[in-house]
């Protein structure tokens, strides 16, 4: 595919309401459509979250890794919706990208960054309400973490990690779309993905309203099938119960992943053809 290269600013669109609750719908047909190439690729991206059971660093290198792998999802739907079936190792793609790669992994390394911010708000808004033996002791038991959240109270820390997660989130949205698609620096592709959420608070309004739907009832019914297949005899229960788990998580996720395209396609008129 051609690059096309991209000024943020200038192509950020208004797009209505009915546009964001088709985002998650629409993913979902393009999961269909893919499926050949996606069942490939969510398998390797799913080999290499097993990082994260490595203690501490895996999940430090996972989060700063993700960023370029879900620049290779992007670059799939891209091609799924061009009419190509794209080979799974198009999830590493963009690491054969010299300009893309850099920034990309900045903003892995800028998320670690906004973690420990909003970690370390966290943890002083717990700090001035709880000591540390109160709150291993409360997470020995279910009742015992219940009494300690009653017990808790709003507080700055507690909305000061909030505000930084989203941010970061509205931050990193699109830009990695338009880092791989468009080039984009650092600060232009963040600052525009801030700026197109802002200017569709009302469609992105609608995806979560689709998304805390369609996500409730697929967790609902994961926890029915998961339950069932929990109680074949022995550890095969066990064992599939976690496979399927697994499985459904990062069909989730690639689903997610084909909405932010479908998103960025409509507020930054990005076309495949």
């Amino acid at each position: 595919m051609a690059e096309r290269a991209l000024r943020p600013d200038d192509r950020i669109r208004t797009v209505s309401i009915r546009q964001g609750l088709g985002w998650l719908l629409g993913a979902a047909h393009w999961v269909r459509v893919g499926t050949p190439s996606l069942v490939g690729i969510g398998a390797l991206w799913l080999i290499v979250s097993m990082l994260a059971i490595l203690p501490v660093v895996g999940q430090v290198i996972l989060a700063i890794i993700t960023p370029l792998l879900t620049a290779g999802v992007l670059l799939a739907f891209d091609d799924i919706k061009a009419g190509r079936l794209p080979r799974p190792s198009i999830l590493f793609s963009a690491w054969y990208r010299p300009k893309a790669k850099v920034v990309l992994l900045l903003l892995g390394v800028w998320t670690v960054i906004a973690a420990m911010v909003a970690l370390t708000f966290l943890a002083t808004w717990l700090g001035t309400q709880i000591s540390e033996q109160e709150l291993q002791k409360a997470l020995e038991s279910p009742e015992g973490l219940n009494a300690l959240i009653d017990r808790l109270s709003i507080g700055a820390g507690l909305y000061a990690a909030i505000a930084v997660g989203i941010v970061w989130l509205m931050a990193l949205y699109f830009a990695i779309p338009l880092v791989i698609f468009g080039e984009a620096s650092l600060w232009v592709a963040t600052r525009a993905s801030l700026k197109a959420i802002v200017m569709n608070t009302p469609a992105f309004m609608a995806y979560l309203l689709t998304l805390v739907v369609l996500v409730g009832g697929f967790v609902f019914a994961l926890v029915g099938v998961v339950g069932m297949v929990s109680q074949l005899p022995g550890a095969l229960g066990l064992m599939l119960a976690q496979v399927l788990i697994l499985v459904m998580s990062m069909l989730l996720q690639i689903t997610l992943t084909g909405a932010q395209y479908l998103a960025f396609c409509d507020i930054f008129g990005w076309s495949a053809e």
